[in-house]
């Protein structure tokens, strides 16, 4: 008797410790399944926040871009007003960098995020080379430009 009384003990610890494993396992994938949406509801921020700097970043370099090739047409049709031989030179010449801005401002409008550093590095590099361009000019052609 003792045997069986011994027997039906062990056999009802050895099921209460299983249900107590099945509640361990049960809290312990509940917990994982939290953290891993608490993860991907971070990844999801970070991609809204990148997104949203990406789309800053690129309306900067857009409207740099923009004022650049305004300044431009400003001076290309100050010098059509001019008519000399001279000065239609240099409208061609600014036409070339003025062309050169609409590419690079396709480029920004078209860039992904993953593109992103080269095309404001191409960006930056025809900025600059249009001052450059430009100062030149009004250097080489200073009686047009007073």
């Amino acid at each position: 008797m003792y045997k069986y009384l011994f027997l039906a003990g062990a056999a009802l610890m050895m099921a209460c410790q299983g249900s107590n494993t099945q509640t361990t396992t049960d809290t312990a994938t509940e917990k994982i399944t939290e953290g891993v949406d608490q993860v991907k509801e971070g990844m999801e921020m970070k991609a809204d926040t990148a997104g949203a700097y990406l789309k800053e970043q690129k309306d900067k370099a857009a409207a740099s871009i923009e004022a650049k090739m305004k300044e431009l047409d400003n001076k290309m049709e100050e010098l059509k007003k001019d008519g000399s031989k001279k000065s239609e030179q240099a409208r061609k010449d600014l036409q070339e960098v003025r062309d050169d801005l609409a590419k690079k401002l396709d480029d920004v409008k078209n860039s992904t995020a993953e593109a992103w550093d080269k095309t404001k590095e191409g960006v930056d590099k025809s900025l600059k080379k249009a001052d450059e361009e430009w100062q030149e000019f009004k250097r080489d052609f200073k009686e047009l430009f007073r």
